[in-house]
């Protein structure tokens, strides 16, 4: 399975993917990944991707995914 980190336009990392599920930097599950949405623990849609810029639902960037990280490379 592949971990991916999500950062702010900054540079800054505040939460990670792994596999379709996203992570906040304490290891709390904070939604997921289905058709390019990002859908938070409630079912809500919070941000979508665009490859792998991720905007606001207004369609703003706010961030990125980092480069796909396998387990056994950290």
């Amino acid at each position: 399975m592949t971990t991916r980190g999500i950062y702010n336009r900054d540079g800054d990392v505040f939460g990670y993917v792994e596999g379709i599920r996203t992570y906040d930097l304490n290891g709390k599950q904070t939604g997921v990944v289905r058709d390019q949405v990002i859908y938070d623990t409630d079912g809500n849609a919070h941000w979508r991707l665009s490859g792998d810029a991720i905007l606001d639902n207004q369609g703003t960037v706010i961030g990125y995914l980092g480069e796909p990280v396998r387990e056994h490379e950290w």
